[in-house]
C-alpha cells in the first residue's frame, strides 16, 4: 500500500520547523514490511488476571467510569460494559446486533490484481477452510460486542503451527488492561510482563476500531447506555420493594383489651396462617363485651404505574442505542410503512458493521496469514459477509416471474443478448443454464422474427455447430428486394410465409440466401400467373 508523505511542520511564523522525534508525526506504515512477522508472531503475551470486578454501581461510579471513557482509561469501562451486559434488555439488543452478521454466510474473494494467480487461489482455499476455527463465531462475537459497547475491541492472535499452515486464532483481550498512549498516538496493552504497544496488523493483535483508533471510542454505546440502564436498575429496585409492601394487604385485627391472654394468643397465630387458610374464626363473649374483628387493607393508589412507565422508556432509550430503532425488537402498533423504514434502518446498520468487521478481519487477519504462510500479504483474500435482506418463498417466486417476462421483453426489444446476460447475472441467474434446459425445443418462426433466438442459438438446439459468420440472422427482406406482385390475397400470405422458411433455412444452414431468394422469385412469378389467369377466368364469368 502506497506510504503518504509525512507532514510539514511549521512555526508559528509560518516557516520550516525543525524536524521533531515525535512517534505521533511519523509516517504511517506497512507493519508486515519490515519482515519481522514471524518473530512477533511467536510473542504470547500474558493477560492481567481478573482479581476484582465492579458491580456495586451507583451515579457516582457510573459517572467516574465515562469519565474515564472520555480520557483513553478503560479499566472502569470495561468493567461497567460487563455488568450492564447482564441486563436481559442488553443482552437481547447486542444479540441481535452481533448475530446479525455473524449468523450470515461468508464469502471469500481474490485480490483483483491476483485474480489469474494459483497461489492465489491456493492461499484463498487454506483460509476458507481454516476459517471456522480461526474465525471461532465466540471471539469474534467477543470482539464485536466490545467494538458496539467501548468503540473498539481488542484480541491477541495465537499461531497454530501443527498443520501445514499456520493458522492465526484470535483471544479476546479484556478492555480493563488497555489505555490510550495520548503522545505516541496508539493503544498499550498491559500485560504481566509490562505495557506492549498494540500495532495493528502486525500479526500480534487484532484492533477492530470501526469509528476509528483515535478518540473512537467516543462513540462506544456505553456513553448512552449507562444513565438509562442504571435508571432501569433503580426501577427496577424500587419497584419490588413496592409490590413487597403493597403487594399483599396489610392486616387490621382488634382485640379486646380485657381478653383471655390464652384465647389472644390463639387469635394471633390464626393470623399469622391467613395467608394460607381461607377461614378464621372469631371468638365472642355472650354479651358481646370482648369483641375480635379483622381487616384487610389494601392499596387503592396506582404508583406501580409509574416505574412501569419508566422502565419502558429505558427499554426504549437502550434499544435505540443499540440498534437505531426500536420496531424490530418491541411489538406495537404501526403501519407498514413504518415498519419498512425501521428494517431499512436497521439494514443499513447491519451492512456497515459487516463491511468494518470485514477491513479489520482483511488488513489483521488475512493479510498475516498470507505473509506468513504464502510470503506476500497481498494474496491474502477479501472476507465479504452477505448481509441481503431475506425474502420468503412467495417473494421469490414472483420477482423470479416478472424478472423472466422482463428478460423476454428486453430480448424482443432487439437488447443485446450480452446485455441480457450481465442483468440477469446480477439477479443471481444463469441464463446459459436455463438455455441449456431449452435445448431441443421446437422452434418457432417468432424466434427468429422477434430476435429471440440468434443463429447460432438455432444451431445449438438443433445440435448444429456454430456458424462463422458471428451468428447473426439474416435481415428481414424488405418489399423491394422481391419482385412487383399485387398486395394482399394469396401472394401476401405466401409472402410472409416464404421469408419465415427462408431465413429458418438459412440459419439452420440448409442452403444459401440467394438459392432461396431465386426459388422464391420463381414461386412468386408462378403464383402472379395463377392469381393473373384466375381474374380472367372471372372476369369472362362475368361477362357471361
Amino acid at each position: 500500500m502506497p506510504v503518504a508523505p509525512p507532514p510539514k511542520i511549521q512555526d508559528l511564523l509560518g516557516g520550516a520547523a525543525a524536524p521533531t522525534n515525535d512517534p505521533a508525526w511519523q509516517p504511517p506504515a506497512d507493519p508486515l514490511a519490515d519482515g519481522k512477522i514471524a518473530t512477533r508472531a511467536g510473542v504470547v503475551h500474558r493477560e492481567i488476571p481478573l482479581i476484582v470486578c465492579g458491580t456495586g454501581w451507583d451515579v457516582a461510579a457510573v459517572r467516574l467510569a465515562l469519565e474515564q471513557q472520555c480520557v483513553g482509561l478503560f479499566d472502569y469501562p470495561a468493567q461497567l460494559a460487563d455488568s450492564i451486559a447482564g441486563d436481559s434488555r442488553v443482552q437481547a439488543a447486542m444479540a441481535s446486533r452481533t448475530g446479525g452478521v455473524l449468523g450470515r454466510p461468508v464469502d471469500f474473494l481474490l485480490p483483483r490484481k491476483y485474480a489469474d494467480s494459483a497461489l492465489a487461489k491456493e492461499c484463498r482455499d487454506a483460509f476458507a477452510d481454516a476459517w471456522p476455527t480461526m474465525a471461532a463465531e465466540a471471539s469474534m462475537a467477543e470482539l464485536q460486542r466490545n467494538a458496539v459497547s467501548i468503540g473498539f475491541g481488542l484480541s491477541q492472535i495465537l499461531w497454530d503451527t501443527s498443520g501445514d499452515y499456520m493458522i492465526p486464532r484470535p483471544l479476546p483481550w479484556h478492555l480493563r488492561s488497555v489505555y490510550w498512549h495520548w503522545t505516541f498516538r496508539c493503544f498499550v496493552a498491559m500485560t504481566q510482563d509490562g505495557p506492549v504497544q498494540v500495532r495493528p496488523g502486525d500479526g500480534s493483535w487484532i484492533l477492530h476500531a470501526p469509528h476509528g483508533e483515535y478518540r473512537g471510542w467516543m462513540q462506544g454505546a456505553i456513553r448512552a447506555i449507562a444513565p438509562w440502564w442504571l435508571a432501569r436498575h433503580y426501577a427496577l429496585r424500587d419497584w419490588a420493594r413496592y409490590s413487597e409492601r403493597h403487594g399483599l394487604p396489610m392486616i387490621k385485627a382488634k382485640t379486646p383489651a380485657r381478653g383471655d391472654p390464652v384465647q389472644v394468643d390463639a387469635w394471633t397465630a390464626s393470623l399469622q396462617t391467613l395467608g394460607q387458610e381461607t377461614v378464621i374464626q372469631l371468638p365472642q363473649e355472650v354479651d358481646g363485651s370482648a369483641s375480635y374483628d379483622v381487616d384487610l387493607l389494601e392499596a387503592r393508589d396506582t404508583a406501580h404505574d409509574g416505574f412501569r412507565q419508566l422502565i419502558s422508556q429505558c427499554d426504549t432509550e437502550i434499544t435505540l442505542s443499540l440498534l437505531a430503532q426500536n420496531l424490530t425488537t418491541e411489538v406495537k402498533e404501526g403501519s407498514f410503512a413504518a415498519a419498512r423504514v425501521h428494517a431499512d434502518v436497521r439494514q443499513a446498520l447491519l451492512e456497515a458493521d459487516a463491511r468494518g468487521l470485514a477491513l479489520t478481519i482483511y488488513q489483521q487477519l488475512a493479510r498475516p496469514f498470507a505473509a506468513m504462510n504464502f510470503g506476500n500479504p497481498d494474496l491474502a483474500p477479501r472476507v465479504l459477509w452477505n448481509v441481503k435482506p431475506y425474502e420468503d418463498d412467495l417473494t421469490a417466486v414472483t420477482t423470479f416471474s416478472q424478472f423472466a417476462q422482463a428478460i423476454n421483453v428486453l430480448r424482443q426489444a432487439g437488447i443485446a443478448p450480452a446485455d441480457v446476460g450481465r442483468l440477469a447475472k446480477s439477479f443471481g441467474l444463469d441464463l446459459g443454464k436455463i438455455d441449456a434446459l431449452t435445448k431441443g425445443a421446437e422452434i418457432y418462426a417468432y424466434d427468429m422474427d422477434f430476435g429471440i433466438a440468434t443463429k447460432n442459438e438455432i444451431r445449438e438446439r438443433k445440435g448444429l455447430p456454430p456458424a462463422k459468420d458471428g451468428g447473426e440472422l439474416p435481415p428481414v427482406r424488405t418489399q423491394t428486394a422481391a419482385p412487383a406482385q399485387p398486395t394482399g390475397g394469396a401472394s401476401a400470405r405466401f409472402a410472409a410465409l416464404a421469408e419465415r422458411n427462408m431465413r429458418l433455412r438459412v440459419a439452420l444452414g440448409q442452403t444459401s440466401r440467394a438459392d432461396i431468394e431465386a426459388e422464391n422469385e420463381a414461386l412468386a412469378a408462378m403464383v402472379a400467373q395463377q392469381e393473373a389467369e384466375k381474374s380472367k377466368a372471372m372476369r369472362r364469368r362475368r361477362r357471361r
